[in-house]
């Protein structure tokens, strides 16, 4: 079973870019490592050269993710940050603010 971050990893891959994402989230170098590792076990990745590519089924498993999640557009190549998305509909009137927002002053 695929979760988030090893798709956010694949995407990552698939556009050749930066892990950063994944160490703002609070990973470490080691955890990336380890999900790499996984993947590459899954038959997901490979190394070619000095390059990391997906495979066949990497890039189906991909797909298949996105279709099972609706995901269209956008969303293909970027994956939403799970610290935003809310658990239950709010009411066009109700009013939001996130944990992580900063007094104004």
């Amino acid at each position: 079973m695929l979760n988030d971050e090893i798709i956010l990893l694949m995407q990552l891959i698939k556009k050749n870019g930066n892990i950063d994402n994944l160490v703002n989230q609070g990973y470490e170098y080691s955890d990336v490592a380890m999900m790499m590792v996984k993947i590459i076990e899954m038959g997901y990745v490979e190394f070619i050269s000095d390059d990391v590519l997906l495979t066949k089924n990497g890039h189906e498993a991909l797909m298949n993710y996105n279709k099972k999640h609706k995901r269209k557009n956008a969303e293909l190549f970027i994956s939403p940050q799970k610290e935003y998305i809310l658990e239950s509909k709010l009411n066009v009137y109700d009013v939001y603010l996130p944990d992580n927002y900063f007094d104004l002053k």
